[in-house]
């Protein structure tokens, strides 16, 4: 006899404490999951979070019963990044080599989330940014709703882009990963879906009810769930967006062949120089400079350094250099700058250098890439030794195989055809193509 599938989703374990900064649910149907829970300071993710999400993930991996992880947010925000002001009052107070071992935690966590085979499903409704597209990007299935904000502001802070951003962001769509870096872009709702930070697109109201069908799929199933079983429940749920075809913001008017041709270069002054240059997606490029010239010159170097490094390491290897680079530039002027200014005196920040011809990046080289690592990373588990990213399964068709193809048929219908055809009807699959056609 086996249990109704109500009682499978009646959690085994109360919720000790609800002020505890995730709370954590294992349901006898096998389904995990994780409600991060800092809503009044939207899920910044700090030390005990980290901590509380690494055990568990550990021993669910490891466990016969656990069938899928789901990790969600309290509130307005999914996780709105790293708690950088808990590491500027422990640098501020002398305290290093804890701001140090934190991010070094956050680098293992992320490790850990590349590299399970149990199924992860992250639901991105609201503000979703730094240390938080870290516990998504290197996810199956990452979910936007309406309300998602995304952003990787990290060159606004003083500090370099991490949460993983190493390893996926060059491998992302052309040069889409190092345009959305190095500016610190911000996406929202369904744009965060059409440029591949989001798997899927379904309406906040619609999330109550796919939980649920999520909790049935557990109850159903012997062992760990299967990824195209999760993927047609989702789906299921999922906007159609070929009917209204909401548009693009980096889709049409030329603007992804723009950042291809931009963002394809090795140094920030010559990224720089070729939009001043852009002849087509003029408007675009305009404000493109001025978001980078907003930024702090050493980070976006930096940044883009590790993005060129990235690109030829592991994940374990590329969690290895983040923690490492983190453990040299917190201690630096530049990153408590950045941070005061941007959460403490609410001011612009007096970046040194201010120009980017002032940063040599030789001497970053030197400093941080080249230098001794101290304390190498030691992972949760064995795993991410693969250099190809593995999560774009179920992902829409990237802008280049778009072009590709259209290249290939000549015509956008047969573009759509095809690729419709490939990604087995997916929702949304018309509606991107539209936009990158255009």
């Amino acid at each position: 006899h086996t249990m109704t599938n109500l009682q499978q989703s009646i959690p085994l374990t109360e919720v000790p404490n609800d002020s505890a900064a995730a709370l954590v649910q294992e349901y006898p149907n096998g389904l995990c999951e994780i409600q991060l829970n800092r809503p009044k300071k939207l899920n910044a993710f700090n030390d005990d979070m980290c901590n509380i999400l690494s055990e568990n993930i550990v021993a669910w991996e490891k466990s016969e019963k656990s069938k899928a992880i789901l990790v969600k947010g309290n509130g307005k925000a999914f996780c709105a990044g790293g708690d950088i002001k808990a590491l500027l009052d422990l640098e501020d107070a002398g305290r290093h080599p804890e701001s140090a071992a934190i991010f070094y935690r956050h680098c293992r966590l992320q490790h850990l989330i590349g590299s399970l085979k149990t199924p992860y499903i992250a639901l991105m409704d609201g503000i979703t940014m730094g240390a938080g597209v870290g516990l998504v990007m290197n996810a199956p299935f990452r979910i936007a709703t309406e309300n998602t904000l995304y952003s990787m502001p990290e060159n606004s802070i003083g500090h370099f882009n991490d949460a993983s951003a190493s390893f996926w962001m060059p491998r992302f769509d052309g040069q889409m990963g190092r345009y959305l870096g190095v500016t610190s872009s911000r996406l929202r709702g369904v744009d965060a879906f059409y440029a591949g930070i989001a798997t899927h697109y379904v309406p906040a109201k619609n999330l109550p009810e796919l939980e649920d069908a999520i909790q049935n799929l557990a109850a159903k199933s012997d062992s760990r769930l299967a990824l195209d079983a999760i993927n047609t429940t989702i789906e299921y749920f999922s906007t159609d967006l070929d009917k209204d075809v909401p548009k693009f913001s980096l889709g049409g008017n030329g603007i992804y062949q723009a950042i291809n041709r931009c963002y394809k270069h090795n140094t920030v002054e010559e990224i720089i120089a070729a939009l001043e240059e852009e002849k087509i997606a003029i408007e675009w490029a305009r404000q493109t400079i001025d978001q980078l010239n907003a930024l702090s010159p050493t980070a976006m170097k930096t940044s883009l350094e590790l993005f060129r490094r990235g690109k030829q390491l592991s994940l374990l290897e590329c969690m290895a250099l983040e923690s490492k680079l983190a453990s040299r530039t917190m201690a630096e002027r530049e990153f408590s700058e950045g941070v005061r200014a941007t959460v403490v005196t609410r001011q612009k920040p007096n970046w040194q250098p201010s120009s980017l011809k002032e940063v040599d990046l030789n001497e970053l080289k030197r400093l941080y890439f080249d230098a001794p690592d101290n304390n190498p990373l030691k992972p949760f588990i064995d795993g991410g030794h693969f250099k190809e990213y593995q999560q774009g399964r179920y992902m829409l068709p990237s802008c280049s195989e778009i072009l590709e193809v259209a290249k290939k048929t000549g015509t956008t219908v047969g573009t759509i055809k095809n690729l419709k055809e490939k990604y087995n009807g997916k929702k949304g699959v018309q509606a991107k193509i539209i936009n990158i056609l255009q």
